[in-house]
C-alpha cells in the first residue's frame, strides 16, 4: 500500500515537472517573495461537420426451412 502511494506521488511530480518544462505552467517569483503561477488558456468548442460514413447493411431472412 505504501509503495503504491509513493509511486503515485512520484508520478505526479514527474507530470508537474514535465508541464513546467514544456511551458504549459509558468511559475514566476516576485521581488517580495510572492509566487505567481500562469497557465495556458484552454478553449473548448464544438464544430459541425458533414462526413459520409459507409455503414454495412445486414439482412435477415425470417423464412424457416422446416418441413
Amino acid at each position: 500500500m505504501l509503495r503504491t502511494i509513493l509511486l503515485l506521488i512520484a508520478l505526479l511530480l514527474v507530470i508537474g515537472i514535465a508541464l513546467i518544462f514544456t511551458g504549459v505552467i509558468d511559475i514566476n517569483r516576485g521581488q517580495d517573495g510572492s509566487v505567481s503561477i500562469e497557465t495556458r488558456d484552454v478553449k473548448v468548442g464544438t464544430t459541425t461537420k458533414n462526413i459520409q460514413v459507409e455503414v454495412p447493411s445486414v439482412a435477415v431472412d425470417n423464412q424457416s426451412n422446416t418441413q
